[in-house]
């Protein structure tokens, strides 16, 4: 091997150490603002919430005793792949950025189900799986695909989800409506947090909330 191939092969070595340390860095930082980010986004949800570190770049905070119309759920939040040059390229093309899992119970019971995800997407298999559980069809919708029972009511629901995101329809992994369990799950990208601020975030999921109630078993008496 010759010294110039050799010292090739040592400096890509170096810049990748260089880039795993400062990629981890990065990540570290971006999660910490993105827990404080996500804190402040359930503050006008109200309730107690209690934060657990996954790793030092994800992380979930547990809210209980929420106001209504929601019970309790949690929020996840996960940065941004650096560390690994590759993992990042791919990241990049495939459109994934920082991202946020939000899941919350209603005091109402939703009428209808569905599942809405973006093709290709992290979240795209476990949407599928959920749905090929439930027995749903899927069809194309935007440029989401939507699994559900059928029928026009769920696709009148979903095209009220779509209408309630907005411009951040663009940044939407995953949406899901369930009658058991967390009733709806929101994943977003938030590649820009300068572009959606916490009460911007906690205002949309309102508006969610209040597009799935519209197809919901009346409220609890009292």
């Amino acid at each position: 091997m010759s010294q110039t191939l050799v010292g090739v092969v040592v400096a890509l070595g170096a810049l990748l150490v260089i880039w795993y340390l400062v990629g981890n860095e990065v990540m570290r930082r971006r999660g910490r603002t993105l827990a404080v980010w996500c804190k402040r986004a359930l503050d006008p949800l109200g309730g107690r919430q209690a934060i657990q570190w996954i790793t030092t770049h994800s992380f979930r905070l547990e809210v209980q005793g929420l106001k209504p119309p929601f019970t309790e759920g949690s929020l996840t939040g996960l940065a941004e792949s650096w560390d690994v040059p590759m993992i990042w390229a791919i990241n990049r093309i495939n459109g994934r950025r920082d991202m946020v899992l939000l899941q919350l119970g209603l005091r109402q019971q939703p009428i209808w189900g569905l599942e809405l995800y973006r093709p290709g997407s992290v979240l795209a298999g476990d949407a599928r799986h959920a749905a090929a559980q439930e027995r749903w069809t899927e069809s194309p919708l935007s440029s989401f695909r939507l699994a559900s029972a059928g029928g026009e009511l769920p696709r009148r629901l979903a095209n009220d989800l779509i209408s309630e995101l907005g411009d951040q329809a663009k940044n939407l992994v995953r949406l899901s409506i369930r009658r058991q369990g967390m009733h709806l799950t929101l994943a977003m990208n938030v590649p820009d947090r300068s572009s959606l601020s916490p009460d911007g975030f906690a205002r949309l999921v309102h508006q969610l909330s209040r597009a799935t109630l519209r197809y919901a078993t009346p409220p609890p008496p009292g």
